[in-house]
């Protein structure tokens, strides 16, 4: 009779704590990550003879929760988090390119275009010059402020990033610190710390991908890669910025992929072996002389008062020598070698090494009128080995082969191959044309030390010195020549992705000119390296707002969208450029279009000058005003055919072909079609979140209703375990009651 009231003891506590467990539940209803508890029961060991059992007893109380759907549930939320995050950021890109009928960059363009068909109408009216003017400088400012607002979308990212980042190791360290309490705890199961646990994961998730183990130790991990151990041992997450300048290669590939031929080797030394052709120009004279002195190309020449234009021309080559000394010291790059005459006409023979020499204005000095110089009878133009290179489509600096190199002063020469020495060998030719390019471009004011060139790709030592190839400590340093041309390697010096540039060399062997870009293979884009690291070691995102970020700021991430729009206005800028700087009219009035074309084309000494937008991208492009002065009737019908042009090439496949203003409509679209499925993915993201946590929260969260059954249960069986008591009791009464 004892057993039973034991057994009935047991029962009677297990209820009771069943019942306090339920009124804990349903207390904490409410309570931001609670879940529910469950008191585990189990039946007490058979210790003797009894064969019915001892009774039952509490084991623990857990926490009701499915590991499993738990992770999944963490898994769908970070994945939401980062479309949510994507989708937030399309908003700001599409605000900017937000417009309406009458304004924005759409409108802005038909404006320019429309002032351009004002102004060829009427090609010398002011107020149309001015119109265009304005409408195509407002072009140009809409452009950079379209880009200068994705960059500004851009920085906040980053600086978000940061501020997320010092979010996630503040979680980080909260985690290890309630890590740290549960394993401090004396007694009982701490849910309530394991709860706070959960919860901080769960936001943890909303900016990073996690993984969790609750094996032997706790640990979670950031994609893969383990940022807490050992239940406390907390690892920082960082944020790397590693901003890599641009590296432009100048060379080419042997057959076996792997050894650099010089672009020395692979192409200077094969052309520059041609004879210079010296430029003639013929000026024709007219009028009689009005004083004994005529001036002509800055020097005054002694003739006699009513000199026709024969005994003039025949006085000019009389005093040769003097007008030749005196212009070639103020014309270093257009020097005279011979002026001969020949009835009323004057032949000027320049030096071989200048080349294509400009030609000389109209011009008229007391009496006598000097008509323009053209080419000689026979088409003589000037043509010498020379090697350009054209920065940002903006800048071109030229070495000749047989030029000297002088320094900023203009008056002391430049030892170009570094001997010590400044003789013949330092004149330029096929053997130090590279090194006398490598000075002129380092020392350009008009570049502005934005670039850096190397004759041959520097070392780069432990502690970040870059060596050049002609220092002993270089691993392919030449002791028997080691200020050898070697190839050209063009460094930005700003880092990342605002030190991009654009560069071409343009070689010219008098015979055919050659365009020659950068060696794709060996060269490499200004990229901004934006990473997280915990210990050194790059974390790949697969999930959270974080990712997103990082994305769209790391530009050879993949999927950054702020470069492919940034890009698109590149491709813009840079073909109106193009297309506005020079043409070519053919016989049947069609054109060659733009000076990527014009280049190419066998009739390319028939290139029409506009001059009328220069720049590679958005940032270096820039209207010329001084270039309206110059738009004759037929530049003008040349520009107005651009507007409905459907054959312009933006980005350089051919594939893509259309209109200034198609172009730019179809990057609305893309980005209002880019923003439209995220919002779609967000959408069917969110539904599958919500049901993952629908059927989670009914295993954890406390439900009322089933709360209330339980409460009845529990409360039964605590009536029916004190009612054996009482049997028992009143059994024992009359047991002894029978003694008496």
């Amino acid at each position: 009779m004892l057993n039973i009231l034991n057994v009935a003891q047991t029962g009677l506590k297990t209820s009771q704590t069943q019942v306090e467990n339920v009124m804990n539940n349903l207390a904490n209803e409410g309570t931001e990550g609670y879940k529910k508890r469950v008191v585990n029961v189990s039946e007490l060991e058979h210790s003797d003879a009894r064969i019915t059992g001892r009774g039952v007893q509490i084991d623990d109380v857990s926490r009701a929760t499915n590991i499993y759907m738990y992770q999944n549930l963490i898994k769908a939320e970070s994945t939401l988090s980062n479309i949510d995050e994507l989708g937030s950021m399309l908003a700001d890109i599409e605000s900017i390119f937000y417009e309406t009928e009458d304004s924005g960059f759409s409108a802005d363009l038909d404006r320019y275009f429309n002032s351009i068909e004002n102004l060829r109408t009427s090609p010398q009216n002011e107020v149309y010059k001015n119109d265009v003017e304005n409408n195509a400088k407002v072009i140009v400012a809409n452009l950079q402020t379209l880009y200068k607002n994705i960059e500004d979308v851009e920085t906040t990212t980053l600086s978000n990033i940061k501020e997320n980042v010092g979010e996630i190791n503040n979680i980080l360290k909260e985690i290890g610190n309630i890590s740290q309490k549960i394993i401090d705890t004396s007694s009982g199961t701490p849910n309530d710390l394991l709860d706070k646990r959960d919860l901080l994961e769960k936001e943890l998730a909303k900016y990073i991908d996690v993984q969790i183990s609750r094996e032997d130790h706790y640990e979670l991990s950031i994609a893969g890669v383990t940022a807490v151990r050992f239940d406390t041992n907390v690892r920082e997450v960082t944020v790397i910025e590693n901003y890599i300048p641009q590296k432009d290669v100048y060379a080419k590939l042997d057959n076996d992929g792997k050894t650099i031929v010089p672009f020395q080797d692979s192409l200077i030394s094969d052309t520059w072996n041609d004879n210079p052709i010296a430029e003639r120009q013929v000026i024709e004279l007219s009028g009689t002389s009005t004083n004994a002195v005529v001036k002509f190309l800055g020097t005054n020449v002694p003739t006699t008062v009513g000199a026709n234009a024969t005994t003039m021309a025949s006085d000019i080559e009389t005093n040769k020598g003097t007008i030749i000394a005196e212009w070639n010291k103020e014309h270093p790059d257009r020097e005279i070698d011979d002026i001969t005459a020949s009835g009323s006409q004057i032949t000027i023979t320049y030096v071989d090494i200048e080349g294509d020499v400009p030609a000389i204005d109209n011009d008229e000095s007391n009496g006598i009128v000097f008509s323009g110089s053209i080419e000689s009878p026979g088409g003589q133009k000037g043509e010498v080995d020379s090697l350009t290179f054209v920065y940002n489509n903006e800048i071109s600096l030229t070495v000749t082969k047989g030029e000297k190199i002088y320094a900023s002063d203009g008056v002391t020469q430049i030892d170009i191959n570094n001997d010590g020495v400044i003789d013949a060998a330092d004149t330029v030719d096929e053997t130090n044309v590279l090194k006398a390019m490598m000075y002129k471009i380092n020392q350009s004011q008009d570049i502005g030390g934005n670039i850096k060139v190397y004759n041959g790709d520097y070392h780069l030592a432990d502690d970040g010195e870059k060596i050049p190839t002609n220092d002993s400590r270089h691993p392919k340093f030449d002791p028997s020549n080691p200020n050898k041309d070697r190839y050209l390697v063009i460094e930005s010096t700003t880092g990342g992705e605002k030190g991009s540039f654009t560069g071409e060399f343009i070689v010219n062997d008098s015979n055919v000119k050659n365009h020659q870009t950068k060696n794709e293979s060996l060269s490499n884009k200004g990229i901004d390296d934006i990473h997280l690291e915990i210990y050194e070691k790059e974390i790949s995102l697969t999930g959270g707002s974080v990712k997103a970020m990082i994305d769209n700021v790391k530009t050879d991430s993949g999927s950054n969208i702020f470069n492919e729009y940034k890009d698109k206005l590149n491709q813009f800028a840079k073909t109106l450029s193009n297309l506005t700087d020079s043409y070519i009219e053919n016989s049947d009035q069609t054109y060659v279009y733009g000076t990527d074309e014009v280049e190419l084309s066998s009739e390319e000494d028939k290139k029409v000058l506009l001059n009328l937008f220069s720049g590679a991208d958005v940032k270096s492009l820039k209207f010329n005003t001084a270039s309206l002065n110059t738009l004759t009737q037929d530049k003008l019908d040349y520009l107005a055919t651009l507007q409905w042009r459907e054959e312009v090439n933006f980005d350089g496949t051919g594939l893509n072909n259309q209109t200034f203003s198609q172009f730019y409509q179809t990057l609305r679209v893309e980005v209002a079609d880019n923003k439209e499925n995220v919002d779609f993915s967000q959408g069917a993201q969110a539904a599958v979140t919500e049901s993952m946590q629908n059927a989670y929260d009914k295993i954890t969260k406390v439900d009322k209703d089933e709360e209330m059954i339980q409460l009845i249960k529990f409360q039964s069986a605590y009536e029916a375990n004190a009612k054996m008591i009482t049997i028992v009791d009143e059994m024992l009464a009359t047991l002894l009651g029978m003694k008496r």
